[in-house]
């Protein structure tokens, strides 16, 4: 809903900002807190991805649906109050039989959520002013809340108040908002802009696997995560305001795009090296590309023969969850090649979009002008 234009009519209170940093704060929380509950419980299958991927499934099938934008403000408070419930249930029975089935309910309770968040948000973070900070501020919560000694979430009372802080401040910026009816497009999306969150969600996914993709760095634990947390949070508030300064036009959108999926091809490439700058390089690059992808500009026609919303969810739900499972269950054979080659079939298909591109842009420089 951030794409749409008329969400300049909402004025940008205190609790508009309060609830946009909420809303990055649980989108942070689901990737880190899902990956490490899965990693504590020790599954053999998928190695423990499969709550982070059930999660990521879920948003992406309900987001931007009309039930999730047309449903009352009390689901979206109630679907908050739920997840924390499941997560302070989950923390004193990590022990039982159930476990691994109450993680998987507690993950799409919180898709749910998350989607119905995504879905009715009025703003945009990076429209909200001069510095997109929402996102930096809401990292910097997760960083502060994480015991770095005992590198587990949730085990300080404080994270279980700000979940619940965050459960009230996007309720009531829900319900405050429910007054501004806006019409909801539906996700239509091409081929171009579902690589780079893909990328990005590979990235963050993978973060909890046995054989975590980055650990040939060196890095603990502890700077794992506070490195996926910049590239998710902070590289799109440093491209927002980069862009800011250049000016939006159409040209340049549909230049960003093209450097999206450059960057995609790059850090593919960057994988056939084994030096620890081909590491950084491989994590670097699709997160610069998840950056634009971010803070593009989204008027119409910038993007090129967008999929149906049918068509769009599928891709994304392949691109995404499903190869975030494929890559939970190969990891423990192969290692980081799983993670490589996810990469790899990502940079694949930006190589081939930017043929697509180039061939479009040829023929439309070569097409016939007929004079009346």
């Amino acid at each position: 809903m951030s794409d749409t234009q008329v969400a300049e009519r909402l004025a940008h209170t205190p609790l508009t900002h309060a609830g946009e940093v909420a809303h990055w704060f649980v989108l942070l929380l689901g990737w880190l807190w899902l990956g490490e509950q899965g990693m504590h419980l020790g599954w053999s299958w998928a190695s423990g991805v499969l709550a982070v991927a059930a999660w990521w499934a879920v948003r992406l099938l309900c987001r931007g649906s009309a039930w999730a934008f047309g449903c009352q403000p009390y689901v979206l408070g109630l679907c908050g109050g739920f997840t924390l419930l499941g997560v302070c249930v989950l923390q004193s029975a990590m022990t039982q039989p159930f476990a691994h089935a109450l993680l998987l309910g507690v993950a799409v309770v919180w898709g749910l959520w998350s989607a119905l968040i995504e879905t009715r948000s009025r703003v945009s973070t990076f429209q909200l002013g001069p510095v997109a900070w929402h996102s930096v501020v809401a990292a910097g919560l997760v960083g502060l809340g994480w015991q770095w000694p005992a590198g587990e979430l949730f085990k300080h009372p404080g994270l279980i108040f700000l979940l619940a802080l965050c459960a009230g401040l996007v309720y009531a910026h829900d319900h405050r908002a429910a007054t501004c009816p806006i019409a909801c497009r539906g996700p239509r999306a091409s081929l171009q802009t579902l690589l780079a969150p893909s990328a990005m969600g590979l990235m963050m996914g993978s973060l909890w696997l046995g054989n975590a993709w980055c650990a040939s760095l060196g890095w603990s634990t502890q700077h794992m995560v506070g490195a996926h947390l910049a590239l998710m949070a902070g590289l799109p508030t440093l491209a927002a305001w980069v862009m800011r300064h250049t000016g939006p036009s159409h040209a340049a959108s549909k230049l960003h795009v093209r450097i999206s999926l450059l960057l995609l091809v790059l850090g593919a490439l960057m994988q056939l090296g084994d030096s620890t700058a081909h590491g950084v390089l491989a994590m670097l690059l699709p997160s610069l590309a998840w950056a634009l992808h971010c803070c593009r500009q989204r008027g119409p026609n910038v993007l090129e023969q967008p999929f149906t919303p049918w068509a769009s969810r599928s891709w994304a739900l392949l691109l995404g969850p499903v190869l975030l499972v494929w890559m939970g269950m190969a990891s423990p054979l192969h290692g980081p090649w799983a993670m490589h080659a996810a990469l790899a079939l990502l940079g694949v298909l930006a190589a081939g979009q930017l043929v697509v591109l180039w061939w479009r842009k040829q023929q439309g420089m070569h097409s016939p002008v007929t004079v009346t």
